[in-house]
């Protein structure tokens, strides 16, 4: 006897990775050579390696993940995967408008353009959305402290 079986991932995989995202809530000291501007340009790409730890090319199908981190100025690091795999830095804009900030460039000039920055740029709040399979799920964390 032969079955077909069909694979698809665990419902709870992500939660099992969730420890993963613990480097994305580290603090990033600002300084005023700019070296902070690299460290927020990778925030989204250790964030998008993060959620799509341990799923093959053949889960996209199947999943659909994003993870949005916000800081304490309005800036919000991105990724998604589920049909391919993304991760970008945006500007935050409550009513959802933001623009892409593709480069150091654009960051520092975003970043003057600020009335301030604080000396130590602080993840503030994580939003994780997950489908996998039929399952679906949100977690929104505040960092405080």
């Amino acid at each position: 006897m032969k079955f077909r079986i069909e694979s698809r991932p665990s419902p709870l995989r992500q939660l099992d990775n969730f420890k993963q995202l613990k480097p994305v809530l580290k603090p990033i000291k600002a300084d005023e050579s700019g070296k902070f501007l690299d460290l927020l340009l990778e925030h989204c790409m250790i964030l998008n390696r993060a959620i799509g730890k341990d799923f093959s090319l053949s889960d996209h199908s199947h999943i659909d993940i994003s993870c949005d981190v916000y800081f304490n100025i309005p800036l919000v690091s991105s990724a998604s995967v589920g049909n391919g795999s993304n991760a970008w830095l945006q500007e935050y804009d409550k009513s959802g408008g933001g623009a892409m900030l593709n480069d150091k460039k654009e960051l520092g000039q975003y970043l003057q353009g600020l009335e301030s920055i604080p000396s130590v740029i602080q993840p503030v709040k994580l939003e994780l959305s997950q489908k996998i399979g039929d399952a679906k799920s949100k977690f929104v964390y505040e960092v405080m402290g």
